[in-house]
């Protein structure tokens, strides 16, 4: 096995991320990276770990808050890290770097959460319309097909974090795949923690080195809950109270999987397949599409079609 480690060699920034904010970070034992690409899960895997790590489902922390997007500009960075140094519990940080621009620490957990790329494009068109900013309402064309080839299509830009396509969700799902063997790197699906909640918080918690008795989990799986996390989504949704939301209930949209039944043609498919084809292997398109079963489906089959 490889002896290699992760380096940092990408500069990534946008308007709203500056990579030299990870300058000031000092980790401690333990610290937890929650790594997903834009619309995979990021809010909800930190309300589980907020939820794990404070043990009670009565939590009256907002995760959001607790759980700093680090290198987003959205506060000063000496109050973000004046913020990380004064907590005494074991911190959990949010990014949606990918691995070859953010710093590797043996010491830290990453939990890296993929989401069927399709659903992914739908969910950022719900996530632009519903920023009260407007500056991402170019991403939900009026012409859905169109906007969907058109994220197909987009060709990568190294260091651009804003780069929304699915060539950087399969470049950031790579920088974390290639080192998925490693013993703090961690791979979660977004379709598996639908299926069966209560089941995937147990498999962090495990990774995350935290142990709750069963009546504990299934509370604290009931809180997770995505229809529990709409309700409350004045403390879970990320920004909540400040104004930067047209309707903070609607960020919470659908979460559902196969959003894109139903609405893209044929043709938009077919190039979809011709794209994602060339991006990945079939046992990876199985797994970012479906998450486990859609593995163990194509081991059944014994073939390399996915859908």
């Amino acid at each position: 096995m490889s002896t290699v480690l992760p380096k940092r060699t990408v500069r990534y920034d946008s308007p709203i991320i500056d990579a030299a904010r990870w300058d000031g970070y000092e980790p401690r034992d333990d610290d937890i990276f929650i790594c997903t690409p834009p619309k995979c899960g990021t809010t909800w895997t930190q309300a589980i770990c907020a939820l794990l790590i404070f043990g009670r489902a009565d939590i009256d922390v907002k995760p959001g808050v607790v759980s700093p997007w680090l290198d987003a500009t959205h506060t000063p960075i000496d109050e973000t890290i004046a913020m990380l140094q004064a907590q005494d519990h074991q911190r959990f940080i949010k990014t949606h770097t990918p691995l070859d621009g953010i710093p590797f620490f043996s010491n830290c957990i990453y939990l890296a959460v993929f989401r069927d790329p399709r659903d992914v494009h739908f969910s950022m068109r719900n996530h632009a319309t519903n920023q009260a900013s407007g500056k991402n309402a170019h991403r939900a064309t009026k012409n859905v097909g169109e906007g969907f080839r058109r994220w197909v299509g987009k060709p990568y830009v190294e260091g651009d974090e804003d780069n929304f396509s699915l060539v950087s969700f399969a470049h950031h799902y790579k920088t974390f795949k290639e080192f998925a063997h490693l013993p703090n790197v961690h791979l979660f699906h977004y379709a598996d923690l639908k299926r069966d909640l209560r089941g995937s918080m147990e498999q962090i918690s495990n990774v995350l080195g935290i142990s709750h008795t069963g009546a504990a989990m299934d509370e604290l799986a009931s809180t997770a809950s995505f229809e529990n996390m709409k309700k409350r989504a004045d403390q879970f949704v990320p920004g909540a109270g400040q104004g930067r939301w047209k309707d903070e209930g609607r960020f919470f949209n659908k979460g559902a999987n196969n959003q894109w039944r139903g609405v893209l043609s044929d043709d938009d498919m077919a190039v979809y397949a011709a794209r994602m084809g060339e991006l990945f292997s079939g046992e990876d398109i199985a797994w970012l599409q479906h998450g486990s079963e859609g593995v163990a489906a194509k081991i059944s089959r014994g073939d390399e079609s996915s859908s």
